[in-house]
């Protein structure tokens, strides 16, 4: 499991889509990524993270 948060919505989603840009696809599979932000941010981060074939766990602040 990796949880990701941070004070800054925007920059934590900034943060996970930059990431995402560098991962292979499929290449979290089988690894649940926990995102603790604001609900506004969930279709950006849950698309960015999709091609890594992670399992996105949205937690609202």
């Amino acid at each position: 499991m990796l949880i990701v948060g941070g004070p800054d919505a925007a920059q934590t989603t900034a943060f996970i889509t930059a990431v995402s840009k560098q991962l292979k696809a499929d290449a979290m599979k089988g690894i649940v990524v926990m995102v603790v932000s604001e609900a506004s941010e969930q279709p950006g981060v849950t698309s960015a993270l999709e091609s890594s074939g992670a399992t996105v766990r949205f937690v609202s602040m």
